[in-house]
């Protein structure tokens, strides 16, 4: 029996869950648009990859030697670490003793620019890079063998001035792995083609990042985000606010978690929410229409259990859905693992809630107060000007 005061929320709730669930099928279009473009194949000029390090992740040794045997003309691997004892580097040195004929070399130790700890290493990259084309690429990511190779036939494209990749998770080997890899093949790769096809805005994430370094330069380089933890959003604004065109590329990217606990799914998802709130507050609103799941299991909790076909209907329909993206992701059958799926889109949905209020963030080690734009601030000095504005 409904309570009266809970049948216009149960009919509200209906309305939008049934309406996020439309949203969903038209994102998850977007994507077979933007990775169904053919692209012509261009000019092959020599790649400089610049590869942030920190630690031994998730099979690094394998994701470099991927890297290393790419079927591309000429391209050299610039390694970097913070700390010039970082164990990512004894595997840096491993593949090299193995590879030599592919040039790598290591640069650690450098002074930091600013705040973002991913720039900083960049910055000591960047000055000894050889080529003009550089490739900004994180440690975890596994690159097919024509990477590089469809990665600069999107930039000889006229006008182009950056080109970022869809990611796709690999190997995962936990259920924490399992919800990374669920929400990359769900709502953020649904939000990142949405963005490219509907609204014609770049949302950058910077795992795969080719540009040249002049228009780099022309954007306001390194020292532009130095201090902004989502430096690669930030740098596709800035390339895209300058006339430059910010391409997807239609080839996926493996990106490889393996034995990822929940809490760092948490933790990375909290983040990543935190950013876009300070990014985008406007679509962060509506980020809660992306997950239609659940929304309908707030339908079922509202009317008591008594809408249980509306609710059955909408998770039905949405791991449909699910099912056939991971299919055209990952070329398999998504299995048991969609008995996950909402528990994936609850917990999204918390670490929304959350990051509408939080702005302390913890990232590679370091605390931070994160401002307007993904600004970072050390945390003694926000609580300095605070006091200041007290007094």
């Amino acid at each position: 029996m409904q309570y009266p005061d809970s049948t216009f929320a149960l009919e509200i709730l209906k309305v939008v869950s049934g309406a996020s669930l439309l949203l969903v099928v038209a994102a998850q279009g977007c994507v077979a648009v933007a990775l169904g473009r053919r692209v012509r194949s261009g000019p092959r000029p020599p790649i400089s990859v610049l590869k942030p390090l920190k630690g031994d992740e998730d099979d690094l040794y394998e994701n470099l030697r991927a890297l290393a045997c790419q079927r591309y003309p000429e391209f050299e691997i610039l390694c970097g670490a913070e700390d010039p004892a970082d164990p990512a580097l004894a595997v840096v040195r491993r593949l090299a003793a193995e590879m030599p004929a592919v040039a790598i070399r290591i640069v650690c130790g450098g002074a930091p620019i600013g705040l973002n700890p991913k720039v900083n290493n960049l910055a000591q990259l960047l000055p000894v890079a050889r080529h003009e084309v550089v490739l900004i690429s994180d440690a975890n990511v596994r690159p097919p063998p024509d990477y590089l190779a469809g990665l600069a036939d999107q930039l000889a494209e006229p006008g182009v001035g950056l080109v970022h990749s869809p990611l796709v998770g690999v190997h995962e080997r936990s259920v924490g792995a399992l919800l990374e890899h669920l929400h990359l093949a769900g709502f953020i790769i649904r939000s990142v083609c949405a963005s490219v096809v509907l609204v014609d805005q770049p949302a950058v994430i910077g795992k795969s990042m080719l540009m040249r370094r002049a228009q780099l330069e022309q954007v306001g380089g390194l020292a532009a985000v130095k201090d902004m933890l989502a430096e690669d959003y930030q740098l596709g604004r800035r390339f895209h606010a300058a006339g430059l065109r910010v391409v997807l590329a239609p080839q996926l990217l493996p990106t490889v978690a393996e034995r990822w606990s929940v809490r760092r799914f948490l933790a990375r998802h909290l983040r990543w929410s935190q950013m876009r709130r300070r990014q985008c507050p406007g679509w962060y609103m509506l980020e809660p229409l992306g997950y239609p799941g659940a929304l309908a299991l707030a339908v079922l909790l509202v009317s008591r259990g008594a809408a249980w076909p509306w609710t059955v209907a909408v998770l039905l329909a949405q791991v449909g859905l699910d099912a056939a993206l991971w299919r055209r992701l990952r070329g398999q059958r998504l299995g048991w693992a969609a008995l996950l799926l909402p528990l994936r889109d609850v917990l999204a949905l918390a670490m929304w809630a959350v990051g509408l209020v939080k702005r302390g963030v913890e990232w590679r080690g370091h605390q931070f107060v994160m401002g307007p734009d993904s600004a970072l601030q050390l945390p003694a000095a926000w609580a300095s000007v605070q006091l200041e504005k007290v007094r």
